[in-house]
């Protein structure tokens, strides 16, 4: 990974008034002497050091935090600085991915600011499940995106990192080949709210939510709701699974090569598609043998290429600028 350029990322975001700014004068004054004003963008600091929660966010059982890119990464109890740190390092390696300070897509993290988007992560599902049930609803924007992750489902061996003594069985007799919950569940913020909200009829998944961006208000505005062809990728997807499938089918027709076999609901579907895709574009799935083809039938990007040129061209096109590698757990080092 290449070493941060600068230490502070510099992004426009308009019409987010909760956020900081400074007027500056460009130009010389016009004949009436007024300056012309003009906002500045709001600068994020990358990744933080470890802060502890404000007061509101210790009601709701908070320990501590980490931001990323103006992304709040909070921790319930037990979970340890080393995990919250690597968990916002692999975020910023997903927003940032050639690791020179600034968002590879501003736009994209943008919107997922302006939504007030954040992580939660617990030791186990079982604690963050009632978590989002009784504690999210104390928090200021009860309402914004909130993605969970437990850190059992850390692959410590991946980023080359000691088991923790709450690592999942199979990480501790088998350690299984990367990718992880981690990488997972971070790239899914960036794709669910950023890329669905700023590029709606690409990537928006079927789904409103409760603060739609303008683009997407618009869009639907032009063509309605409802999930059969809401963009591109859900085209794509639909191709890849054999058909239009609000709930997973009995059986996958034979010609498809995206067979998820737990009914997650179709936004679900749409967010792992567009996950498989991406960690096989970077590499993740080449060595991974035979453990992914009930799920996903391509390896690596060539093959993608191949058989799923649709969502090929979506994850390589320059207008959105997607991450091409692989987070390793350590932006910056």
């Amino acid at each position: 990974m290449k070493q941060i350029l600068s230490t502070f990322a510099a992004l426009l975001i308009v019409g987010c008034h909760s956020l900081e700014t400074t007027d500056s004068v460009i130009g010389k004054s016009p004949a009436n002497s007024q300056s012309i004003q003009v906002e500045k963008a709001p600068v994020f600091i990358p990744l933080t050091k470890i802060e502890l929660p404000t007061q509101n966010e210790k009601s709701a059982h908070i320990e501590k935090k980490i931001t990323v890119f103006g992304i709040n990464v909070f921790a319930l109890e037990g979970v340890t600085d080393r995990d919250l740190k690597l968990v916002a390092h692999v975020l910023a390696q997903w927003i940032d991915n050639n690791e020179d300070g600034t968002p590879d897509n501003p736009a994209v993290l943008a919107e997922i600011v302006r939504q007030k988007s954040r992580m939660i992560l617990g030791v186990t599902f079982d604690q963050i499940g009632p978590w989002h049930e009784h504690s999210q609803g104390i928090l200021k924007y009860p309402h914004a995106p909130t993605y969970g992750l437990d850190v059992t489902t850390i692959n410590h061996n991946w980023y080359g990192l000691p088991l923790s003594e709450y690592s999942q069985d199979h990480y501790l007799k088998e350690g299984l080949l990367p990718p992880d919950a981690t990488t997972e569940e971070t790239f899914h913020l960036i794709t669910d709210v950023g890329y669905a909200s700023v590029y709606p009829s690409i990537f928006w998944h079927g789904e409103v939510g409760s603060n739609p961006s303008e683009a997407l208000r618009s869009y639907i505005a032009k063509r309605g709701e409802g999930q059969k062809g809401a963009s591109m990728l859900t085209e794509a997807m639909d191709k890849a699974r054999g058909g239009y499938f609000k709930h997973m089918p009995n059986q996958y027709p034979d010609n498809a090569w995206y067979t998820r076999s737990d009914d997650c609901g179709y936004k679900c579907f749409v967010g792992e598609y567009i996950h498989w895709g991406m960690i096989t574009l970077v590499g993740l799935n080449e060595t991974r043998q035979e453990g992914i083809l009930d799920q996903w039938q391509i390896r690596n990007a060539q093959s993608m290429r191949k058989r799923d040129p649709e969502l090929y061209g979506l994850l390589t096109n320059a207008e959105y600028n997607f991450p091409n590698t692989a987070p390793d757990g350590s932006y910056g080092d």
